[in-house]
């Protein structure tokens, strides 16, 4: 269920997001990464996914990283450049929101 769910989603995002923003970027690994304009993306989330942002951080090479997450378990990362143009970087399901100081269930 979830390789279908990626993969349908993926095919979605490379659809949708390629013919909405006409900026796509090379496939990194197995998946296509798609860019474009920050708002346009986020009303595409928000109208078909229902994901709305839940964390944001900062890399070291000035990028803006987000997660945006559904109640459904949905959830999708997006990259922000210096320069404005914002990339799908992958999506997935089964999203979990943990408190700071819970345990590590996986160590």
């Amino acid at each position: 269920m979830h390789v279908l769910y990626r993969n349908l989603r993926m095919g979605l995002v490379g659809a949708v997001v390629a013919g909405a923003f006409p900026l796509a970027m090379p496939a990194v690994g197995a998946e296509s990464v798609s860019c474009g304009e920050r708002q346009g993306i986020l009303k595409w989330l928000e109208g078909n996914f229902h994901e709305k942002r839940t964390a944001f951080g900062l890399t070291s090479d000035g990028r803006v990283l987000e997660v945006f997450a559904a109640p459904s378990g949905s959830w999708t990362i997006l990259v922000t450049y210096p320069g404005g143009l914002s990339c799908l970087v992958t999506s997935g399901m089964d999203w979990q929101q943990i408190e700071r100081h819970e345990e590590d269930p996986v160590s």
